[in-house]
């Protein structure tokens, strides 16, 4: 039995019952989960190597390369969907609402930092026509939420659900300005995943499996009872997030060149500017999965 270190902000569905129903073991993995709290420390781990593996953003990968210069190579997919939401304290209708008042915010150039940029500027505000104020994950953000010390937060569930239950107001869903958001993705440092090919192979085809059952229709009802019990989801939350399952954990090479794309657009990705297939690499899934890789995402159409 080999081991595994992979960290995340949380355990995705194919993880849970693959876990639960016997698919890593089947691969003579075990896997040790690291639950991640804060974006800059866990970048710090990954690039320092402590966890083998991550599964959490492309985008949190891109930016890391890009800006820091740590050769990061993705080989799986996840999730897709981002599942973020921008809630305003009650008397606040809309975005537009928010000029000159101050929001909670995830650290600098995190995902929902780049959500949250999107949407003010989609609504014509750019970073100097409001304040915000780096808080920590979402639980912390919600807090301050909840204290009244911010006028907005960008908050993810279950944090979400409570906030608008309690009377916040849903102001802009991340979706509907980002779709398709590779949310959770398997990636670590191009050196480990070249030394580990072996390794990286069956844990993606144990990913895979995973998914072709949970993806049954007959295995639904019992996938959605697994995550209420091991994951403390409610009903709505499990269905949530059985529907952001992507089958086999096919990378979307598309969504990568959109996302390399939002990064241009809000000035997060200086040039040089490369093709997405400078971060992933298909070949492992398809050495996993038998199946042909998918067609290459190309460069970025406002690539300098």
């Amino acid at each position: 039995m080999d081991s595994l270190t992979v960290s995340g902000y949380s355990r995705r569905p194919p993880h849970v019952i693959a876990d639960e129903k016997g698919f890593f073991k089947k691969e003579s993995l075990e896997v040790e989960f690291h639950i991640a709290t804060l974006a800059p420390e866990h970048n710090d781990e990954m690039a320092a190597g402590r966890w083998n593996m991550t599964l959490s953003s492309a985008d949190t990968m891109i930016a890391r390369s890009t800006k820091e210069g740590v050769d990061y190579v993705m080989f799986m997919q996840a999730e897709e969907g981002l599942g973020a939401y921008l809630i305003g304290q009650p008397g606040i209708t809309s975005v537009e609402d928010l000029r000159g008042k101050l929001l909670a915010a995830d650290p600098v150039d995190s995902n929902l930092d780049v959500i949250r940029m999107k949407i003010m500027r989609e609504h014509g505000m750019m970073e100097d026509d409001y304040t915000y104020e780096i808080i920590g994950n979402t639980p912390k953000r919600a807090e301050a939420f909840l204290e009244g010390r911010v006028a907005a937060a960008m908050l993810t569930p279950p944090s979400s659900d409570k906030i608008i239950a309690s009377g916040g107001v849903l102001l802009a869903d991340g979706d509907d300005y980002v779709p398709n958001w590779p949310l959770a993705c398997g990636w670590s440092l191009r050196s480990w995943v070249e030394e580990n090919r072996e390794t990286v192979v069956r844990f993606i085809r144990a990913w895979s499996a995973s998914c072709d059952w949970l993806l049954k229709p007959e295995n639904k009802a019992e996938t959605i009872d697994i995550l209420m019990r091991q994951q403390g989801l409610t009903q709505e939350r499990a269905e949530h997030a059985y529907v952001r399952v992507v089958p086999k954990g096919c990378i979307n090479p598309d969504a990568i060149r959109q996302n390399m794309e939002l990064r241009i657009e809000l000035g997060l990705y200086p040039p040089p500017h490369h093709s997405a297939e400078q971060f992933y690499d298909t070949s492992y899934w398809c050495e996993a999965t038998g199946l042909t890789a998918p067609a290459a995402g190309g460069k970025p159409k406002n690539a300098a």
